[in-house]
Parts: structure tokens; C-alpha cells; sequence
């Protein structure tokens, strides 16, 4: 390959490629959350390692990464209030849905009752 091509090719690669560094982000859960029942949340992994670390992200950060070729972000309902057994239930379900984009998500995920409140 020629030099003038590698350069060439470089510049566009350059320009295309923008490397994201991911920021963790513990989520509060607002009187809102509560009163609807739930709460929104995001996570993100590498696309090209499934035993990577999984982060949880803030809402800016997934809308940034969801047409990133380089990770994987998923978003989920996470019940926070009601009786104990449903609660266990819908974020069970949530997981095992999310699980589809992010195998290990159940994993970062064993506490089911995060952030209920009685």
C-alpha cells in the first residue's frame, strides 16, 4: 500500500471513528419515579467482548451510545414500589428481556428490590 493511500485512509477513519469513554452512573430514583412505579434505567457494554464490563449510564449517555458500533446499551423499566413478590417478578422479566442485548446483565443485576421502597 502507498503512504499517500494510508494517509488517504486514515483521515477518513479519523473522522468516523470517535472513541466514547463510558462514565458509571448510580441512578436516584425521584418522587416521580415512585409515584409512577418505576424508573427508567440504562446500561452499556462493549459490543465486541460479552465478559466486558457492564456500566450503568445516565439517559444522555444511551442516546449518545445507541448507534455506537463499538458498545451495546439497552434500557429497562425497574419497578420500584408495590407488593414484594410482583416487584421480584416485572424486574425479573425486565432483566431476562434486556439479557437478550446483554447476556450478563443479570449479573450486574442480582438485587431485584433495588431502590423499592414500602
Amino acid at each position: 500500500m502507498s503512504v499517500g493511500r494510508y494517509k488517504q485512509i486514515k483521515r477518513k477513519e479519523g473522522n468516523l471513528i470517535k472513541v466514547t469513554n463510558i462514565s458509571a452512573f448510580i441512578p436516584t430514583p425521584t418522587d416521580k419515579d415512585y409515584n409512577r412505579g418505576y424508573m427508567l434505567r440504562y446500561f452499556a457494554q462493549k459490543s465486541n467482548d460479552v465478559n466486558s464490563i457492564i456500566y450503568e449510564i445516565d439517559s444522555k449517555q444511551y442516546t449518545k451510545l445507541q448507534f455506537s458500533d463499538f458498545h451495546i446499551v439497552v434500557s429497562l423499566d425497574w419497578r420500584i414500589t408495590g407488593e414484594v413478590n410482583e416487584i421480584k417478578k416485572s424486574n425479573s422479566a425486565s432483566v431476562r428481556i434486556a439479557s437478550q442485548k446483554i447476556p450478563k446483565l443479570s449479573l450486574y443485576l442480582p438485587n431485584l428490590l433495588q431502590f423499592h421502597k414500602k
